[in-house]
């Protein structure tokens, strides 16, 4: 029983199937689109929700068939509840998904959902496979810092390629930041402010019934966070457990975090640091969750999709930076397409010193094997 009702659910997420409604067309889109967003927490909605009216209207409708819709709305509701009550903070990101509900002219539940999905999953379906990432900061002989990072994530793989953003946030209170991300999204997964870098990759902590989402923590820690020491501060407890990358001009660090403890690691001897989706800090072994989500295959394109292992994508990364002196962009992009497979969305590299984001845009996942866009944050 218990693996039927897995395989209903695997299937309402991944394939999003189950009414009878008119399949929707996704808009055409010429690539990554920069969006600027201003105001209050509802206006940056709105104006979010307005300019990628198309893109959020296809995905809420693509929500709204999901098997199991009516109970994850209901699930998402109870989480909203719940959250709110323990960080009143978050009250601000659901005034920013009411502006984007409105600006797109689609329900608010839908936007709630999108961005609750992982703490939804993990509460509730457990070790459901959607996500995982990779990324690697190696320091260059000259001391300036390169930065590398894949996302990746088994929801919406053919669409969300399709459609990547980088939203420049100038909200009332707090820092300006970027944020590259899609259509829909409030949280910061892959963020830059003028001091600091931000990233996160899910590391499977034993179950948990309460936490910050992902959504607060990620939008806490760039937006009002100037250093290093400041982002570290401002790392609420989250619902499950993370890898958070946070590097400055100089250094980074990456914070190990479960519900219930934190430990650093910092650039190792060698110069480098490398973040998938396992803890490496000996004090951090006895959170692991017993079995990892990412070894569990997702059905794409008619088969099954694996990702790479969280440990043999580490060690792919630490062979690849042990046989340069140096890492270039193009050393950095051959890193990153190492550890790429179907599911890969996102793809970054970042020169914090030069202020320097390349992109990488490609019509099909893994993005990493398509063109790279560079930005002068400058």
């Amino acid at each position: 029983m218990k693996k039927k009702l897995f395989l209903i659910i695997l299937l309402s997420l991944i394939f999003l199937q189950g009414c009878s409604k008119p399949e929707p067309t996704f808009p055409k889109n010429s690539g990554i689109r920069i969006i600027e967003l201003r105001g209050t927490p509802y206006e940056i909605g709105y104006q979010h929700g307005k300019m990628l009216k198309e893109e959020i209207q296809y995905f809420s409708h693509k929500i709204e068939r999901i098997i199991l819709y009516k109970s994850l709305i209901k699930t998402a509701k109870e989480l909203e509840e719940k959250i709110l009550n323990t960080y009143p903070e978050f009250k601000d990101l659901v005034e920013e998904m009411k502006g984007i509900s409105k600006g797109a002219d689609v329900p608010y539940e839908n936007i709630l959902l999108f961005n609750l999905m992982d703490e939804i999953v993990l509460q509730h379906y457990w070790k459901l496979p959607i996500s995982g990432c990779s990324a690697f900061v190696f320091r260059n002989k000259d001391g300036n810092l390169i930065i590398g990072r894949n996302l990746d994530y088994g929801v919406f793989v053919d669409e969300l390629p399709l459609c990547p953003v980088i939203f420049k946030y100038y909200p009332q209170k707090g820092n300006s930041f970027i944020s590259v991300s899609f259509p829909g999204l409030v949280g910061a997964y892959t963020a830059i402010s003028k001091n600091i870098y931000l990233s996160i990759n899910v590391s499977q902590s034993h179950k948990t019934e309460t936490g910050a989402p992902e959504c607060l923590l990620t939008r806490r820690i760039i937006q009002y966070s100037d250093n290093i020491s400041e982002a570290i501060e401002n790392a609420l407890s989250p619902y499950q457990g993370l890898n958070i990358l946070i590097a400055d001009n100089k250094d980074a660090v990456v914070l190990e975090i479960s519900p219930k403890r934190r430990k650093l690691r910092n650039i190792n001897e060698e110069g480098f640091l490398i973040v998938t989706n396992h803890y490496q800090h000996p004090e951090m072994i006895s959170e692991q969750a017993e079995k990892l989500i990412e070894e569990l295959p997702i059905p794409i394109d008619g088969t099954f999709v694996r990702q790479i292992n969280t440990k043999e994508r580490e060690k792919i990364i630490r062979e690849k930076i042990l046989s340069k002196e140096e890492i270039s962009i193009e050393d950095a992009k051959e890193i990153l397409q190492s550890v790429s497979t179907r599911l890969t969305l996102q793809s970054i590299i970042y020169l914090p010193q030069e202020k320097i984001l390349l992109v990488a845009q490609n019509k099909t996942s893994p993005v990493s094997y398509g063109i790279w866009l560079e930005f002068n944050l400058n």
